[in-house]
């Protein structure tokens, strides 16, 4: 996420940190970024990040 963002982040908390800001001023979404486990949990809890896992489906039978 933070690579992909428009803007440039000097690390990880300072990204997260803006990233609240930012669903908060515009979306009225709370995203805790005091630490990156909280941080994650709340962007799954609101639909903005989902993990998958990373097994792929082969397609074999």
């Amino acid at each position: 996420m933070r690579k992909m963002d428009l803007q440039k982040w000097i690390d990880n908390k300072d990204f997260m940190e803006g990233y609240s800001y930012r669903k908060k001023t515009f979306e009225k979404i709370d995203i805790r970024h005091d630490d990156e486990d909280y941080f994650v949990e709340d962007l799954q809890k609101n639909n903005l990040l989902k993990i998958e896992s990373s097994k792929g489906f082969l397609g074999i039978f």
